[in-house]
């Protein structure tokens, strides 16, 4: 940390949809509390998107929307995307090019955000990144996530394993911080919500066995992993006493054909229900409802182990993620495959295992010592950086 300069005092925050932002509420409300900072809060990506309308979450939680960055989603396709990245990088130029900010919070690896990081990079805003040296091999989100460290002048980190990674990039590990997962710390103070409580909430009834099933497009390989979820699908629409409760892919090339390939399961399929948006409260009392979670989110590494609950990863979408003991992974998606791990989580064996299970990206205090880190950062202005190699 550079002892020398000016403490930051204006901060902008940007936030591209529900899942940064339930990582991020904890550090913006502390933020929000410390009289010598003047934090500004930017949203874009699928927060504006009318299908979700996550943007309420802010209104909910008495958080003031400083800037709206409303980005035309149009198709799934890469062409689009890139569309998408391009309007990004210049709406977000445009208010660096009339805003003065003494450093931007952005955290993880999504599109979106990177075209923030760019833009910052330009106009030389030094850049706080969370959640970054983690490898998740199957997705674009990769080299986006390990791009935005190397435009970021300092880093929050959930494990030393990914400090380790940091550093390895050319980070000095005096700016490197491991501070574990913001939302991980935030499951036991949720109020959660009672399986009776969901079904009057949501008008339905769980059945003797349920899932949780969220499944993003895998960006990084050939069919964006459409074969493994059709896999998936043709499994479970045999096993019809199970209640299946899916959620939508991440805005992402081909998420628009796994949406359609869901709505045509719930039509043939009455014991299974779409949600657009849970929101954490009810997402986290779904999991805790359920018998597992199903798909390939990171939200079940890093946050389902902590409410000790099996997690089904499906294909290579998350490969190289740290694996708590409650995480079964399934590369190939045959029905063989699916039936056994299916049969695993409910044996005695395995359930045994859950009562004791930890989860490697908690730590204590994760948001407040992101505060009070941040409120030490000092700052002569500039974003420069020597390289930082390894001896």
């Amino acid at each position: 940390m550079n002892k020398l300069g000016k403490s930051i005092k204006k901060i902008l925050i940007v936030s591209g949809g529900r899942a940064d932002y339930d990582l991020l509420k904890p550090v913006i409300l502390k933020l929000k509390k410390v009289k010598s900072l003047n934090i500004k809060i930017g949203i874009t990506g699928s927060h504006l998107f009318q299908k979700h309308e996550t943007y309420k979450n802010f209104i909910r939680d008495k958080l003031n929307i400083n800037y709206k960055i409303k980005i035309p989603f149009q198709s799934d396709t890469n062409k689009s995307i890139l569309n998408f990245f391009s309007i990004g990088v210049i709406k977000f130029g445009k208010i660096f090019s009339k805003e003065n900010f003494d450093a931007m919070i952005v955290l993880g690896d999504r599109y979106e955000i990177f075209s923030a990081v760019i833009s910052a990079g330009f106009y030389k805003l030094p850049i706080i990144h969370i959640s970054g040296g983690e490898t998740t091999l199957g997705a674009i989100d990769e080299p986006i996530r390990h791009s935005i460290t190397k435009f970021a002048n300092f880093h929050f980190v959930t494990h030393q394993t990914y400090k380790k990674r940091i550093i390895q990039l050319g980070e000095n590990p005096k700016n490197v911080y491991v501070v574990g997962n913001t939302s991980v710390e935030n499951i036991k103070n949720e109020k959660l919500l009672s399986k009776n409580e969901i079904e009057k909430k949501f008008k339905f009834k769980f059945q003797n066995e349920n899932y949780l099933i969220t499944y993003h497009p895998v960006t990084f390989a050939k069919d964006y992993g459409i074969l493994d979820f059709k896999n998936l699908l043709n499994f479970l629409s045999k096993k019809r006493n199970l209640g299946l409760f899916f959620t939508l892919p991440n805005a992402d090339p081909k998420n628009f054909y796994i949406s359609k390939l869901i709505t045509k399961f719930i039509k043939m399929n009455k014991n299974a229900k779409l949600f657009n948006s849970l929101g954490k409260q009810n997402y986290f009392s779904f999991i805790k409802c359920v018998d597992a979670v199903v798909g390939n989110s990171s939200s079940g590494l890093s946050e389902v182990p902590s409410l000790k609950k099996p997690t089904i990863n499906i294909g290579i979408r998350q490969k190289g993620r740290l694996l708590a003991k409650s995480i079964i992974n399934i590369e190939n998606t045959s029905y063989r495959n699916l039936n056994d791990a299916f049969k695993k989580i409910k044996s005695k064996k395995f359930k045994k295992k859950l009562v004791n299970v930890s989860n490697p990206y908690f730590k204590k205090n994760s948001s407040s010592n992101i505060v009070k880190i941040i409120k030490k950062i000092k700052t002569d202005g500039s974003v420069l950086k020597p390289f930082f190699d390894l001896r």
